[in-house]
């Protein structure tokens, strides 16, 4: 989004590939209390870039949303720039990592004068009215601070039990738009009940007082909606860490949700996306949701292997995926998912269930086939058990560690040399393979009646398909090689995998190619 240039007292500052909710729900409530707030999108802005928008607004305090860990020594460095070029705001910064890391982040950024931890709304607002008085931020609760030297945290604030008491997030005059449709982002919930290893949101809203998950009213989200689909919104994004489907009082939620939107005749005129876990699929609420517009499910896989999904304490088995996934099937409701081959329990066993698993999924290119390496993340429990076993490795931005099996360390180099393109870099074959299905899914809601709609879709599914097919060989070839061999022998021999990866690439090439072709020939 464009930066305004109006002065103001507080300029909020984060990533934003869609909106930050976050940063934009603080910067509603700090305008609702008479503290004019502004936001700069960072999205690879210059330094020099945002030095100019400081300087034209000249905020007291400026606020960093470090959402992404690996952004950290990033941020670091723009606030050092700033500092050099004479920016005199108060520097605040708020996020997951901060929030656990205070004293790390305090320490690596001299420039920064305080952290905001968990919830911000009314932190930042008590910091505002205090800025000039340090000798009072010992009793602003959720803050954390240097004082002589030495650095203090308040005690933690009590999460924000009423969420209808907020005001809905701070938007821009533009939103982002697809096939001519306005999308948006949006929040139905905070937090989430489940403790999964590898995720921090647990941590981050136990650290402080009050109800671990917390909606709000059906009727507000509505009104929310209402509000956004007058200025063009067609397509909502739902971003909560777990849109739950689970337990008596959630679904009556779900289904007085269900019937505002009807009452307020939107469910027919739009599409929307959530993120739920696979043990909390309910077939008869999700075809109840499909009839008011919900289109499209974000499922937290994760793994193919019962091993890793102990190891990611998900609290389900593959047969559980399975058996909501021929649910989802059934219902009609097309879905994405997240998916970590590679952790640090890794085996050639766990590897090979995870192609079977993912010769199922990928069926008759439904999804693409895709994965990823699970990373140990600051605050969350796998990050503490790799310390304990003296396997943490990497840096404070950049976390890793080793494998038990050396081999496993050359199947992710291996991997990474035949998918970087493929899955791993901006505006990669995955990245327009998920936009092109995301296509799909509009040009069936609303552009159903034109001429070429039915052959883009069969075309997306038989490119997706093929893709699914050489990646899948590609990794049971490599996996065959490896798994008999030691690493000595994997070494000496690697021109085979070499010329395994090179095939790869040529063929994902190909795949993109025509698929670029597809979408040249349309308005997508």
């Amino acid at each position: 989004m464009k930066s305004d240039t109006f002065k103001c007292d507080v300029l909020l500052l984060g990533y934003e590939d869609e909106e930050n909710l976050g940063m934009r729900y603080i910067a509603a409530f700090l305008n609702k209390y008479g503290v004019k707030t502004g936001i700069e999108s960072y999205n690879n802005s210059s330094n020099d870039t945002i030095l100019k928008h400081i300087q034209a607004k000249s905020p007291r305090m400026v606020g960093f949303s470090l959402i992404f860990q690996r952004m950290l020594f990033e941020f670091a460095e723009l606030m050092t720039y700033l500092r050099q070029e004479g920016v005199k705001s108060h520097f605040t910064m708020g996020g997951h990592f901060p929030s656990m890391e205070f004293k790390e982040t305090l320490k690596l950024i001299p420039e920064l004068d305080t952290v905001v931890r968990q919830e911000g709304e009314q932190t930042m607002l008590d910091l505002y009215h205090h800025l000039d008085e340090p000798e009072k931020w010992s009793q602003i609760k959720g803050l954390a601070y240097r004082s002589n030297g030495e650095i203090k945290a308040t005690l933690p604030r009590p999460l924000i039990e009423n969420l209808d008491s907020i005001p809905f997030p701070l938007r821009g005059d533009e939103f982002r738009m697809h096939m001519g449709l306005g999308m948006a982002s949006i929040l139905a919930s905070r937090g989430c009940y489940y403790d999964c290893s590898f995720c921090s949101i647990r941590q981050f809203y136990s650290d402080a007082p009050g109800t671990m998950r917390r909606s709000r009213s059906p009727s507000n989200v509505v009104n929310e909606m209402e509000d956004l689909f007058e200025s063009g919104v067609r397509i909502f994004n739902f971003r909560d860490d777990n849109f739950s489907m689970k337990g008596p009082s959630q679904q009556r939620w779900m289904k007085e949700f269900a019937k505002e939107l009807e009452k307020k005749r939107l469910s027919r005129y739009i599409i929307w996306r959530i993120a739920c876990r696979i043990d909390e699929i309910d077939e008869d609420i999700c075809s109840r949701l499909k009839d008011v517009g919900l289109t499209f499910l974000y499922l937290g896989l994760e793994s193919g292997s019962d091993q890793g999904l102990k190891v990611f304490n998900k609290h389900y088995t593959v047969k559980d995926m399975h058996h909501a996934l021929d649910v989802i099937d059934k219902v009609g409701i097309k879905f994405e998912y997240g998916f970590m081959l590679l952790e640090p329990d890794t085996t050639f066993q766990s590897l090979k269930d995870n192609l079977a698993f993912f010769r199922i999924l990928g069926k008759d290119g439904r999804v693409s086939v895709h994965f990823t390496k699970m990373l140990p993340y600051a605050g969350t429990p796998i990050s503490r058990r790799l310390k304990k076993e003296g396997r943490l490795k990497g840096t404070i931005s950049s976390p890793n560690y080793s494998y038990k099996d050396q081999r496993i360390d050359l199947m992710e180099i291996f991997l990474r040399k035949s998918f970087q393109d493929m899955l791993f870099k901006d505006g990669s074959l995955l990245d327009k393979l998920q936009f092109a299905q995301f296509n799909s899914v509009i040009l069936d809601k609303f552009f159903w009646y034109m001429d070429d709609t039915s052959n883009y879709i069969k075309t997306v599914k038989s490119l997706t398909e093929w893709c699914n097919k050489t990646t899948l060989e590609t990794m049971n070839s490599a996996i065959k090689f490896m798994e008999n061999r030691s690493y000595e022998d994997i070494i000496k021999e690697w021109d085979v995998l070499k010329s395994l990866a090179e095939k790869e690439i040529h063929i994902q090439s190909k795949i993109e190619l025509e698929l670029d072709y597809l979408n040249s020939m349309g308005t997508y």
